[in-house]
């Protein structure tokens, strides 16, 4: 995904940007995967999707008693993965996948498609929440947190300041020692 860049022209340039969806015209099947908390803000977009059901797929993680016309909802993560992992594998040539989640969901279904052979231009993305995934370099773990400057890795407990640097190869936010002379939010004997 190359995601249109809407951040403030001063950002660093290794910051994803993300725009409004909009229909790519030229795709011979559409896949939108969506956070249930976002059905209703891509509602319009939505309903420019073909109304075909092999043209044009739904998918939905989270609450599965949301509605969406023509939705497939799954209740865990996993569950969602394996559908799509499904679905592009039956999918021909012309395919434009659609991504419309919190920070970290958005990565995650990303890499996914990517691994699964797409390519980045074939990806659309918008966000809609501020969790995103920080990256350790101490212990390689990578989680999900709330957007804040500084967060506590669930992995190795290091006190991490989360840069202004996001990897694409990783898909998640780069967070180093905040403080080498105190790298523990607690004093460990």
């Amino acid at each position: 995904m190359t995601p249109t860049h809407d951040r403030s022209s001063g950002s660093p340039p290794s910051l994803p940007r993300y725009q409004a969806l909009r229909i790519c015209e030229a795709a011979r099947q559409h896949v939108v995967v969506v956070q249930a908390d976002a059905l209703t803000k891509i509602a319009a977009f939505i309903a420019t999707l073909p109304l075909e059901p092999d043209l044009s797929t739904l998918l939905v993680q989270g609450d599965t008693s949301a509605t969406a016309r023509g939705a497939s909802f799954f209740p865990t993560y996993d569950a969602l993965e394996r559908h799509l992992l499904a679905t592009l594998d039956r999918s021909a040539i012309g395919l434009r996948l659609y991504v419309c989640g919190d920070e970290a969901f958005i990565w995650r279904i990303r890499r996914l498609a990517c691994e699964a052979g797409m390519l980045p231009e074939e990806i659309s993305a918008e966000l809609v929440a501020a969790p995103r995934a920080v990256y350790c370099v101490h212990c390689s773990a990578s989680h999900v947190y709330d957007a804040l400057p500084e967060v506590e890795c669930i992995g190795c407990g290091i006190n991490l300041g989360v840069r202004q640097h996001f990897s694409e190869r990783v898909g998640a936010y780069l967070g180093v020692c905040a403080d080498p002379d105190r790298p523990y939010l607690e004093d460990r004997a």
